[in-house]
């Protein structure tokens, strides 16, 4: 078995409009049942979390396995928030062939060319390109960068709990032309956004249908495990139009989770599809009114970005 390192990894990697068509394929893929991925495994650490997915693709010949864990205090011990590996097995023999220490590199680059993809395809021709980011830790760093090279924009509205992360992540987007405009309030920034990216652990939702524009589009990424969630309920009942990753696991433990299965909102259900579905055919959905899209994870992103860069 090949190891390896986040170094080699990162120096491989695929530019960012690449890595984007390449993710936009593997949702297409998963949606076409061209993936077999089984439930993820979900572990609560003290401070954190442990999460594990896998699949494997009839496109290509390996499967994958994926960790990604971590702590929300690691940064006070000095080390990252984050950390993340993944196995990749010939699919023919079940023997492991490389194994990717990227310490958690990939998963945040899939994740940012995901939100970037469905950003730029909700927003289109529209000169409407006010992006925000709610969550200003790598996550939002990523978020942005990716997100604003998909607009074609260089100013990201901001807000954090914590002020030293606006700081750092207005430092660190410095270095790439990016300006960060800090928002004193989660309502200021939704009444300014055309595009909201949040990317908190938070467990109770905080955007509100009131404060966001008639035609602005969400990424939802920070509910990921059962008891998180960013967005109220009203946002999901008064949205046009739904996308999930992946129906199965948004409806577990997506924003999904709290509406989806109940069955006086069964209109939920009706204006949901999956990101795959409607990239491979956009023209039979309405874009107009807000739109949301509801971000898991899933595993044909670690499978397409693990044999993008074994391909380099």
């Amino acid at each position: 078995m090949k190891i390896i390192n986040k170094q080699a990894i990162e120096a491989n990697l695929p530019d960012m409009s690449t890595l984007m068509a390449i993710i936009k394929q593997c949702y297409i893929d998963f949606s076409d049942k061209k993936y077999v991925v089984p439930p993820v495994g979900h572990m609560p650490l003290p401070n954190g979390e442990l999460h594990i997915k896998y699949g494997i693709s009839d496109v290509q010949k390996y499967a994958a396995i994926k960790i990604a864990s971590g702590s929300y205090t690691n940064h006070e011990i000095g080390l990252p928030n984050s950390y993340g590996c993944i196995m990749v097995i010939n699919a023919n023999t079940g023997f492991p062939e490389y194994m990717l220490q990227d310490e958690g590199i990939l998963t945040d680059h899939r994740t940012a060319a995901a939100g970037a993809l469905m950003a730029q395809t909700m927003i289109g021709d529209n000169s409407a390109r006010t992006f925000g980011i709610v969550g200003c830790g790598i996550q939002g760093y990523f978020q942005s960068v990716y997100t604003c090279h998909a607009l074609g924009i260089n100013q990201v509205l901001a807000y954090d709990i914590k002020p030293e992360n606006i700081q750092s992540l207005t430092e660190q987007l410095a270095k790439h032309d990016i300006e960060l405009v800090p928002c004193k309030s989660i309502k200021a920034l939704c009444e300014s956004c055309d595009v909201i990216t949040t990317v908190t652990p938070a467990t109770s939702g905080y955007i509100i249908y009131d404060w966001l524009k008639p035609n602005a589009h969400i990424n939802a990424f920070g509910c990921d495990t059962e008891g998180k969630q960013e967005l109220t309920e009203n946002v999901l009942q008064n949205a046009s139009l739904i996308l999930a990753d992946s129906l199965a696991q948004c409806s577990h433990h997506g924003e999904l989770q709290y509406l989806y299965n109940d069955r006086s909102q069964q209109h939920i259900k009706r204006k949901s599809t999956e990101f795959g579905t409607f990239l491979k055919d956009q023209a039979r959905f309405s874009t107009s009114g807000l739109t949301i899209a509801d971000f898991t994870g899933i595993a044909p992103q670690d499978i397409a970005i693990a044999n993008a860069v074994i391909k380099q």
